[in-house]
């Protein structure tokens, strides 16, 4: 089993804050765990998560859901638990185990039928008065999986949840035998579904997570497909550990400071980044911004003699793990030829600008990194780079 689960004690016997600290201390990573349950826990109940239990996992791995949805529930977070898409003739029976098997444990569950009506009240209610809402899909007629699905995404329209994941025993979609960790369901889609290690099941949660996620509000929605050994480490850490399913980033670009709401960037800045940047920073005029649609993430960039300097690449701490950085880093890069920039020795992403660049160096303060720079250009830009202000001091500049 995971070492991300607690051990076995009960709620009853461990107080939440008990049971957060030994998941944090498993993680290895506690300040995005509290980062990721402050941000659950500002939301009503019902919008946290819907997590879909695929039968095999139910038949294989029930007590790893149990604990999962235990733990969970240590922490006053009820997701709402759907059974029966795939497979509705076993939906009945396994709710019955996984109910039995949570009263057990001491958490309180409320099954309902997927055809019951004023459903979304009765989750939010359940949700609400703390306990785990447990939504059974029953074969109707012919009725396929898209078709439920379809219902599924009417029902998470309605409760505003903005997340939605499939526990399935594959862990994620895998192409190449490596796992797929990011969907961008606007340009990956055509590629994924004509690939034969993609299953039927799979292409259906492909086809279905675009609609959900094109027609969800909020527009930040999005689908994971894990197992249950890393459901905690889906929900709680950045990179997460199955595959993520989402609308690509809508991003807009700017010639300088036109358009830009700054107090709205300056917030986005501050949010990634720990701390406001200095006022100073808005006096300077960049020569092109990009930016998330929602003021979720940007791309900064001064013009510079050698090519373009990328002065700030931020995305707020509630959407980062969710690929806004993908989306932006390859809007930037299709009007960017030469592009260099710094980051502090201790930036969190630097590993993945290592895999951006064509070549960095590391210095006491600064790691500098270059993408389409001439050899003989890389000196005078790692000078010019280094030579630029602190806007945020004591972190990333």
């Amino acid at each position: 089993m995971s070492s991300d689960r607690p051990t076995s004690a009960s709620p009853a016997e461990l107080a939440p804050q008990d049971v957060v600290l030994r998941f944090l201390e498993s993680t290895g990573r506690p300040s995005e765990a509290r980062l990721y349950l402050s941000l659950f826990r500002a939301r009503p109940r019902e919008q946290f998560a819907a997590i879909a239990i695929d039968a095999n996992v139910m038949a294989d791995a029930v007590d790893a859901v149990v604990q999962d949805l235990r733990f969970l529930a240590a922490l006053d977070l009820f997701p709402t638990v759907v059974l029966g898409i795939f497979q509705p003739a076993e939906a009945v029976a396994h709710a019955r185990s996984l109910r039995r098997h949570l009263e057990a444990e001491g958490v309180p569950v409320e099954e309902l039928s997927a055809a019951t009506s004023g459903l979304a009240a009765r989750l939010t209610d359940s949700a609400r008065g703390g306990r785990v809402p447990l939504v059974v899909f029953e074969p109707a007629g012919n009725e396929q999986p898209a078709g439920r699905l379809e219902r599924l995404g009417g029902l998470l329209r309605e409760l505003e949840v903005r997340k939605l994941l499939f526990l399935h025993r594959p862990g994620g979609l895998r192409q190449g035998g490596a796992l797929v960790p990011i969907v961008n369901l606007t340009t990956d889609l055509p590629a994924l579904l004509a690939s034969r290690e993609v299953s039927r099941k799979e292409a259906v949660i492909l086809e279905q997570a675009r609609r959900l996620c094109e027609e969800a509000s909020p527009a930040s929605f999005t689908v994971a497909v894990t197992s249950p050994l890393n459901l905690l480490r889906e929900l709680f850490t950045v990179k997460g550990a199955g595959t993520l399913l989402r609308r690509g980033a809508r991003v807009a670009r700017h010639e300088g400071w036109d358009g830009v709401d700054l107090p709205r960037l300056r917030e986005l800045l501050t949010s990634s980044f720990g701390r406001a940047p200095a006022e100073s920073f808005f006096g300077r005029t960049p020569g092109r911004v990009y930016l998330e649609e929602g003021y979720r993430g940007c791309a900064i960039l001064t013009d510079a003699p050698l090519g373009a300097y990328l002065t700030k690449f931020a995305v707020s701490a509630e959407a980062q793990g969710e690929g806004i950085a993908r989306d932006l880093w390859e809007a930037l890069a299709a009007d960017t030829p030469v592009v260099f920039w710094r980051a502090r020795r201790t930036n969190t992403i630097s590993e993945w600008y290592a895999k951006l660049c064509d070549g960095l160096v590391r210095l006491p303060d600064w790691t500098v990194y270059w993408k389409g720079l001439p050899p003989g250009d890389i000196p005078a830009a790692i000078d010019w780079a280094v030579a630029q202000p602190v806007d945020i001091a004591r972190d990333e500049g």
